[in-house]
């Protein structure tokens, strides 16, 4: 299922819903904003709460990946 992420679009793996939520977090992470396409296509699952809380989620974890990437962390070393 994970490799049909970037084809969710055009899967019948996924909701509508789980579609909306893969495009945003897509966008989010891949342009640091989201479309207006995307912000209505949001609206039509999710309350203007939820939708902050979805990017706040995303960018807290895009702003971790980014950190710790520019570090070269290992942030699961071998055990």
């Amino acid at each position: 299922m994970v490799d049909a992420v970037p084809r969710a679009d055009a899967s019948d793996l996924f909701t509508d819903e789980e579609k909306a939520l893969i495009a945003a977090s897509t966008e989010l992470t891949r342009d640091a904003k989201l479309s207006a396409r995307t912000f209505e296509r949001l609206r039509g699952f999710f309350d203007d709460e939820q939708i902050v809380v979805l990017i706040l989620n995303t960018s807290v974890a895009n702003l971790n990946n980014r950190v710790t990437d520019s570090l070269e962390a290992d942030v699961e070393p071998d055990a």
